[in-house]
């Protein structure tokens, strides 16, 4: 949420989110983005749907139900308490001030969701069955397709969410020769596994992210790149935190 913030992202301006699975390192800020997006709401932002494996229901619950949620003691105060309602009132409230509509939905491999502007399709993500679930997504808007791989090791499913795909935006846990022989050559995807992925669902572009064991190093990231080029014909591109990618135009390395 800091880091949208440190974007000029507003997390007002979001509405709807999808989890790809729920390891703490994908949604620990979750409870914090719930809460920053309706403490600095006006009462007029458009619902927030969630959307992702379970158990996203019922985290969901455990963070914001008035019974048993976790925060529920700040939104009750903040709906109550003069100086919460006060400073709603300052930012542009009108009381009563009421509780965010927050609607999440667990989802299966192959559910799709309709948006405004999109199309999301979903599909199995092989990682760390049957402890959790995990799901790829594959976007569609404006003539413009993008898959996210979440978390998975190379695997059909996911090649054919992919399958033509302008953008795939693949996991990369570190240079395939690095990883191999590990728990993550079996349970996630190398440099040569990301460009396999994209090779063989024809993907136009290959984003790089989650990456680990220092694929950051230029020397590294350059053997990595090298690696895949040659088994995929497609444009690699490196992906940094806190940078905007024009996906229609962006540079390649």
């Amino acid at each position: 949420t800091y880091k949208m913030i440190l974007m000029d992202l507003d997390p007002k301006d979001i509405n709807n989110l999808f989890f790809t699975h729920h390891h703490s390192d994908h949604d620990l800020d979750y409870p914090c983005f719930l809460l920053t997006r309706w403490e600095r709401s006006i009462g007029i932002e458009e619902n927030l749907n969630i959307y992702g494996p379970p158990p996203t229901e019922l985290l969901t619950k455990r963070l914001i139900d008035l019974d048993v949620g976790a925060y529920a003691h700040d939104f009750i105060a903040r709906t109550r308490h003069p100086l919460s309602l006060n400073a709603y009132q300052m930012r542009g409230g009108t009381l009563p001030r009421l509780l965010p509509e927050y609607v999440a939905k667990d989802i299966l491999p192959g559910d799709v969701v309709e948006t405004q502007k999109t199309r999301i399709t979903s599909a199995l993500a092989e990682h760390v069955q049957p402890y959790l679930d995990s799901l790829a997504y594959r976007v569609e808007a404006d003539n413009l397709s993008i898959v996210f791989t979440g978390d998975t090791r190379p695997c059909q499913s996911v090649i054919d969410l992919a399958k033509n795909v302008d953008y795939l935006v693949c996991i990369c846990s570190g240079l395939q020769s690095d990883i191999a022989g590990t728990p993550e050559d079996d349970y996630q995807s190398g440099s040569l596994d990301a460009g396999m992925m994209a090779k063989e669902a024809n993907a136009a572009n290959l984003l790089l992210v989650h990456e680990g064991y220092n694929l950051s190093n230029p020397e590294n990231l350059e053997e990595a790149v090298r690696g895949i080029k040659s088994i995929y014909d497609g444009n690699v591109i490196q992906t940094y935190e806190l940078t905007t990618y024009d996906l229609k135009g962006e540079a390649v390395i």
